[in-house]
């Protein structure tokens, strides 16, 4: 064998062996850090309740006792209040929606809450979203054990009682029931929503975005990164490629940072580049705890970001109040009944939104929006930036 034959095989070997190394201990303890299809499809079927293809590592698991219990029970809970309220805002939407096409969706504050988006952007192609709870890591209950499956599912379940009940997520309960190395962390919960609703996971992976705004491939070390103390100019999130049947395939990114003034300057000044560079956006704005109308804990920068990269906006009344809108340069219509905010957030009433819901609302909306969630009650405002 000649030296530079002799080299190649040796740098092959290692390669091979890398490789292998890499991927067991992406494995260790039952998640990997990008799975892709059909095995990562697999597991928002099982996150869903949903029937696994007999030829899926997770279908013995399927034929338990325990998953077709927890099958009947999240499928009673989906449809108990989240399949007909989401129904409801798909037939209400036809008469009330944009004509221009979504392309990119941002939705601030969100949480995982990725099916009221896709509820009201459809067509969109990519989906940004944004909070303080970690992306998580990806799943994959393929290898893991039984007990460990079933102690998952639980978890999931119990994080999902909100926003099935209520069409939001509390989010002190959201801190005190996920779990970045669990089921019920955002990435998971993306996953179940998705596989409820019939949409085929294509790929997940942990990503980040940079010092220089570009998105990169996640690390194991994001999964230790912290809202409060964050890394400067590193941003961990998670990536999910799905599509409904034969359709386009969709994107949805989730990051975790916090958004208040001070902490964009210091930690993250390479989110809002990021946010120019991908927009503009069709934006959503649901339950976002008036945290853009606070004039003493400051959220000025996102806010203005949102204005400026938006061109079609729905929010509720937690969102960017009315003033911020100007009449020069936006067109509002309003949708529904205001009568002011819970009692929690009683110090954020909008005394020009109330004036202009009771002169100018098309009526009361037949569905739950946002945190006043009895039908009839909620309010919506769409934003349509003049050309």
């Amino acid at each position: 064998m000649n030296i530079s034959r002799h080299r190649s095989v040796i740098l092959t070997t290692l390669f091979i062996l890398l490789a292998s190394f890499t991927y067991c201990k992406q494995k260790e303890n039952g998640f990997a850090k990008n799975t892709s299809s059909p095995e990562i499809n697999d597991t928002a079927l099982l996150f869903a309740g949903k029937d696994l293809p007999k030829e899926s590592k997770l279908y013995r698991y399927s034929q338990s006792a325990f998953y077709k219990s927890y099958r009947q029970q999240m499928a009673s809970s989906w449809n108990s209040m989240q399949k007909p309220n989401l129904q409801k805002i798909t037939d209400w939407w036809q008469k009330h929606r944009p004509s221009r096409p979504s392309g990119s969706v941002l939705y601030p504050f969100s949480g995982p809450d990725i099916m009221n988006a896709l509820t009201f952007y459809p067509d969109c192609d990519s989906i940004i979203m944004f909070g303080l709870e970690p992306p998580g890591v990806i799943p994959n209950p393929a290898g893991m054990s039984a007990d460990q499956i079933t102690r998952g599912l639980n978890g999931l379940r119990g994080s999902l009682g909100d926003i099935l009940h209520m069409n939001f997520f509390k989010t002190e309960g959201m801190a005190a029931e996920m779990s970045n190395k669990s089921f019920n962390s955002i990435g998971g919960i993306i996953m179940y929503f998705l596989a409820t609703n019939d949409y085929t996971i294509v790929d997940a992976r942990k990503i980040a975005i940079d010092a220089k705004s570009t998105v990169v491939p996640g690390t194991d070390s994001d999964d230790r990164i912290n809202w409060q103390n964050p890394p400067k100019s590193r941003i961990p999130g998670v990536e999910i490629s799905f599509r409904k049947g034969s359709g386009k395939t969709k994107t949805v990114r989730y990051y975790m940072l916090n958004v208040i003034d001070h902490a964009l300057e210091t930690s993250s000044p390479n989110f809002l580049p990021y946010l120019r560079k991908e927009g503009p956006y069709a934006t959503i704005i649901k339950s976002a705890s008036y945290l853009m109308h606070n004039d003493n804990v400051k959220f000025t920068k996102i806010r203005a970001a949102i204005l400026e990269s938006t061109n079609y906006l729905v929010q509720d009344d937690s969102g960017i109040p009315l003033r911020y809108f100007k009449p020069d340069r936006w067109k509002l219509a309003f949708h529904g009944y205001y009568d002011g905010p819970i009692g929690l957030f009683a110090n954020r009433m909008q005394r020009d939104l109330k004036k202009a819901m009771d002169e100018k609302s098309t009526g009361r909306l037949p569905f739950s929006y946002g945190y006043v969630y009895k039908p009839g009650q909620s309010n919506l405002m769409t934003a349509e930036k003049i050309r």
